[in-house]
């Protein structure tokens, strides 16, 4: 018979990981850098062996585990310290971007593990609140830990608060962040969070141009001189174009009126050129090395869906690609989603990268109401993302 207050096993790890996919095991992956014992679980028995294959030939100690339910397999990575106790039960799910999945996941713990863990969502597409939902007996338990891909090059993650977070939950969140050594940007629950709600209008631009007459170097040499590590085109693939397809249904769902989805993703879905770590999507890889061109079948995608075969300027090219990101940021600030700019550059930094030496927001009072403003007046008929929203 089950207890009437279950609470989190002894011999488990206070971290739990659920999801053993690229996601899953680059979050693992950073826990294993900083030697915080954690547990690794997922459904599928084939990706927990492959994830005990990397981590033995880390040389890095684990051992079976099992769960509670018995539906999940598992293994736990490194031994826990005595100071571990000290710290809040958490569980960090990078399973299907599927709200019912996360709610099925979520309800089953906290029966399992107890009402005292918190409960991590790395969705990038979805609302906690959503994911919280009425099924839950404790759903300030819930909150969102969102990392960014390539995990090990991002200084932060996102801290993501719904409605009914308790505030020691998030504050938990934020010091397993700093265990971690990553910095945890705070904000509200909205579509997108932060950084992927100005970084969807960014990628699908940049797929928009390739099928107007802009090229990969164009927009490689548009986005370095931004500020970005790299180009949208490359990121992408960083992504993946799973990940992509949910995350710009989410951003075309919330605001139809500032986005035309690039037929350029699904396109890659149905190709199975699903990304990096599939070996392809935009670009080839090999042994995790990018091919100089974009793939032959991209190329051919690019006609497929070509629009004009117009020529654009490299500075044209720099702010069809930037000022959706400034227009995004405005708007999340006075939705209450961003407590300020500064936390937009933090964002914009940690989650993404951006290497300037000025803050980001910067690289806009740099260029002036005056061009930002022209550019709008200029572009905003031909482009969604161009269009500045009128808000209360």
């Amino acid at each position: 018979m089950k207890p009437d207050s279950p609470q989190w096993p002894h011999d488990l790890p206070r971290v739990l990981l659920i999801g053993a996919g690229v996601v899953g095991r680059a979050i693992a992956d950073a826990h294993a850098v900083r030697n915080v014992a954690f547990c690794l679980a997922d459904q599928s028995a084939e990706a927990i062996r492959a994830a005990a294959i990397a981590f033995d030939e880390a040389g890095l100690a684990r051992r079976e585990s099992s769960l509670p339910g018995g539906s999940l397999h598992a293994i736990t990575i490194g031994e826990p310290k005595s100071s571990d106790a000290t710290h809040a039960p958490i569980v960090i799910e990078s399973i299907v971007e599927r709200c019912e999945a996360k709610q099925d996941l979520f309800e089953m713990l906290q029966s399992e593990l107890g009402k005292t863990a918190v409960l991590c969502s790395n969705t990038s597409t979805l609302l906690i609140d959503e994911i919280a939902g009425q099924r839950l007996r404790s759903a300030g338990r819930v909150c969102g830990m969102h990392f960014f891909m390539p995990v090990h090059a991002r200084a932060a993650v996102e801290v993501v608060a719904g409605k009914r977070s308790d505030d020691d939950a998030i504050q938990a969140v934020v010091d397993h962040a700093s265990r971690l050594g990553k910095r945890a940007i705070r904000c509200q629950d909205g579509p997108g969070f932060i950084v992927n709600r100005m970084l969807s209008p960014y990628l699908n631009q940049a797929l928009l141009l390739l099928c107007r007459g802009a090229t990969e170097r164009q927009i490689e040499r548009a986005a370095l001189a931004y500020g970005m590590p790299m180009s949208p085109l490359e990121l992408i693939d960083w992504i993946g174009a799973p990940t992509m397809y949910h995350a710009g249904k989410a951003f075309t769902s919330a605001f139809p009126q500032r986005i035309d989805p690039s037929p350029m993703v699904p396109a890659l879905l149905k190709r199975k050129r699903l990304g990096r770590a599939a070996g392809g999507g935009l670009f080839d890889y090999q042994r995790g090395q990018r091919s100089r061109q974009l793939s032959d079948q991209t190329q051919q995608l690019i006609e497929t869906y070509r629009t004009d075969h117009r020529e654009f300027t490299d500075g044209e090219v720099l702010l069809l690609l930037t000022i959706p990101m400034w227009i995004e940021a405005n708007c999340l600030l006075k939705e209450g989603v961003a407590d300020s700019m500064g936390t937009v550059d933090l964002a914009m930094a940690g989650g993404l990268g951006f290497t300037s030496d000025a803050n980001w927001s910067e690289f806009f009072s740099e260029l002036g109401s005056e061009q930002i403003d022209g550019a709008i007046s200029r572009w905003q008929a031909e482009f969604k993302s161009m269009r500045k929203p009128s808000i209360k």
